[in-house]
């Protein structure tokens, strides 16, 4: 490929996480032109705990299951300081702990063997949107493709290209990946927990890996700007003292998608650079991968059709993923804004409502579903008898 005439792909994909791996999988498999570009070289660490969610694990390709660390068939959720602690069991594995530069790294291998060309080390420094195609120019050479997806996380360059505002909402997060002795680790290995009442408007959570845990807080307010010492205090409170080894990483997390359609043009947006979290649970490998489906279904169907592309995108995204988000809202306000209801309403109805939002995890039920019903949502809130 020259510089003065860079070959012209069906597609080009802007970072190679879930929603963009997932995406050079699925229009590869479709049959389409596509290049994938990475900033950095694979695997690469991504600040991330690691947790697929059984939703999520369903999209991804069989070999997934190689780089898999541990699978629980249990979770437990707690309300530190008071008695209110609640497991949840399921007959499939509720969460699969994985390492995301793995996890990364085998998803953009995937995409590589179904006909993706894979770029690695190679930031994007510019994208412009021409008539009939768009141009990259990147550290390793100019690309061109008819369009692109844009996987670039929470601070997208090429979504500020676009024309796009910053992300209307995001949430600070700290991760540790702590190592413990073999005692220690034993004991706090046997199960991931998730911990309310350890931060103002958010949650903590131990994730146990192979060897070590990834332990993490998040707020939903930015103000909480002391992640560190929460974490500190939480690891205290939860009896983990005898730390060996400690890696530190934060991260933003979006609480919200973009307020403007997602696709503009010849540019789509996916996964964490179109704001598509869960707004309960602040995961966002679910929607990543499935946006980059989506995506990819879109462009396909369309016959990259730039007139009809981003309303197909749009229109899918909406019935599968930003109508939930919007329920999933509604939730989200009740355990982060209104602590004092919280506690109370899992007093009343904690069971209930942890058997639905595992439910919802592991994508037999979904946030929506519940709000077509509004008196199964206010019983579960305790607001009905």
């Amino acid at each position: 490929m020259s510089a003065e005439q860079p070959k012209l792909y069906d597609v080009a994909v802007i970072g190679a996480g879930p929603a963009g791996c997932s995406a050079a999988l699925t229009l590869s498999r479709k049959g389409l032109s596509v290049v994938l570009l990475e900033k950095e070289v694979l695997p690469r660490y991504k600040t991330c705990g690691g947790g697929v969610l059984n939703r999520a694990f369903k999209l991804l390709p069989p070999g997934v299951e190689k780089i898999v660390e541990r699978r629980f068939n249990s979770a437990q959720l707690n309300f530190l300081g008071t008695e209110l602690n609640f497991v949840v069991t399921r007959s499939e594995p509720i969460i699969h702990m994985t390492m995301r530069a793995d996890l990364d790294c085998l998803l953009a291998r995937e995409a590589g063997t179904a006909g993706a060309d894979i770029v690695e080390s190679c930031p994007v420094r510019r994208v412009t949107v021409r008539d009939q195609f768009v141009e990259i120019s990147a550290d390793r050479g100019n690309f061109r493709a008819k369009f692109v997806i844009a996987a670039d996380g929470v601070h997208s360059a090429t979504a500020k290209a676009a024309g796009w505002p910053e992300l209307p909402a995001l949430a600070p997060a700290l991760e540790y990946e702590v190592h413990l002795s073999e005692e220690d680790f034993e004991r706090f290995g046997k199960i991931p927990r998730f911990d309310f009442n350890s931060i103002e408007a958010g949650y903590a959570w131990v994730f146990p890996k192979r060897a070590h845990l990834s332990v993490g807080i998040l707020s939903t307010r930015r103000a909480n700007t002391d992640l560190h010492a929460k974490l500190t205090d939480y690891l205290e409170r939860i009896g983990i003292t005898r730390v060996q080894k400690t890696e530190r990483h934060g991260h933003l997390i979006p609480l919200a998608p973009r307020r403007e359609m997602l696709a503009r043009g010849r540019i789509l947006l996916v996964g964490d650079a179109a704001g598509l979290v869960d707004p309960v649970t602040a995961e966002g490998i679910s929607h990543a991968i499935r946006s980059g489906q989506l995506a990819a279904t879109a462009l396909a169907d369309c016959r990259l059709d730039v007139f009809r592309v981003g309303k197909l995108y749009q229109s899918l995204l909406e019935t599968e993923i930003l109508r939930e988000l919007r329920a999933g809202r509604l939730l989200a306000n009740v355990l982060y804004d209104y602590p004092r209801f919280r506690n109370w309403a899992f007093r009343v109805r904690g069971r209930e409502l942890s058997e639905f939002v595992a439910d919802v995890v592991m994508g037999e039920r979904n946030y929506a579903s519940a709000l077509t019903k509004p008196s199964s949502y206010l019983k579960m809130l305790g607001l009905m008898s």
